[in-house]
């Protein structure tokens, strides 16, 4: 499947931070307003050196299987092409933060510097939610035993989806291919798995491991070969240091504020994103020291989205009581 949130990252994503309440936020009274919250990580700050240190994306299971070499040959070769998802550093809304990496003693910035919509031919295994399996078949209760470590996991990811589709009322046989199950992206090739062109069993019935179905399911497996709608991302490395110490003025330079000498009210925000809850909201209008610190962080004219945008964003990276923090100011209209 092309990657996208699952269902249950969906229902993690909408989530609820706590909110911060400190003198003088009079947003606080009023709900109507536009929601800004503040939020940084990690919890009392890292290393510099850390802080912008490029840590490969393995969400998607065929990047991640194969992550190691992946990075590797980047690294060797100085660029890199991946499928559907990207190794990273990406943002597809703005510019991402900077990354950088060590390798044979010298210091290299990652960036993905191209994008590209492609059709790729490519196997996908899915499986087809069905009232019930003919009489004659073989229903397989336990799809996952005996199936190598990479075919249990396309199993499941391929069952949470079937699932998925049963609770929301999807007709999984109706949408594309490549949106129905687990897609054999490269460098993942079927010849790694034993599910494609044949898969080992035809019908499962399997536990739907959720709250809103009370039954076990019962699914079809299906295996085919068909074009798949997804991206290319191309990465490059640039050779930016040679010392760790010709490196700590490169990431200096992406610091967008040093906050030690704050004081009052925008020191205990400041001090509440650090350290403490990590999360700090107010409701429009804003606080004169969440206006104060905005300021601080370089965040220019931050006022609420247009109705038919759903949120604005800032990334900012800062300095506080020796520790280093990336944050990111969200205005929505909720």
């Amino acid at each position: 499947m092309v990657p996208r949130p699952s269902r249950r990252e969906m229902l993690g994503l909408a989530g609820v931070g706590a909110t911060a309440i400190f003198a003088g936020c009079s947003g606080f009274t009023s709900s109507n307003g536009a929601r800004y919250s503040l939020q940084s990580s990690p919890r009392g700050g890292t290393s510099l050196l850390e802080l912008f240190r490029w840590k490969p994306r393995r969400q998607a299971l065929h990047v991640r299987r194969h992550a190691d070499e992946l990075v590797a040959t980047l690294l060797d070769a100085g660029e890199l092409t991946t499928e559907a998802q990207p190794l990273g550093p990406y943002d597809p809304s703005e510019t991402p933060p900077p990354a950088y990496v060590e390798h044979e003693d010298a210091y290299y910035r990652v960036r993905v510097t191209d994008v590209e919509s492609v059709s790729l031919d490519r196997w996908e295994f899915w499986l087809e939610p069905v009232e019930r399996a003919p009489p004659e078949a073989t229903v397989v209760d336990a799809p996952v035993e005996g199936l190598s470590k990479l075919d249990a996991e396309i199993v499941e990811r391929a069952t949470q989806d079937a699932i998925g589709a049963v609770v929301s009322d999807e007709d999984l046989s109706a949408a594309d291919h490549g949106e129905r199950g687990v897609v054999y992206f490269d460098p993942m090739g079927p010849d790694e798995s034993q599910l494609v062109p044949n898969p080992p069993f035809e019908y499962v019935r399997v536990d739907p491991d959720t709250e809103f179905l009370d039954e076990k399911q019962t699914l079809r497996a299906h295996a085919a070969k068909g074009s798949v709608k997804t991206k290319r991302y191309v990465h490059e490395t640039e050779r930016v240091a040679d010392s760790r110490s010709e490196l700590l003025e490169i990431l200096r330079s992406h610091l967008d504020a040093t906050l030690d000498d704050v004081e009052g009210d925008v020191r205990d925000i400041v001090t509440e994103i650090s350290v403490g809850n990590g999360i700090y909201t107010e409701r429009e209008p804003i606080s004169d020291a969440l206006t104060d610190l905005l300021e601080r962080l370089g965040v220019d004219s931050p006022s609420p989205p247009d109705s038919n945008r759903g949120v604005r964003r800032w990334r900012r990276h800062y300095e506080y009581d020796g520790g280093y923090y990336r944050t990111t100011l969200r205005i929505r209209n909720d």
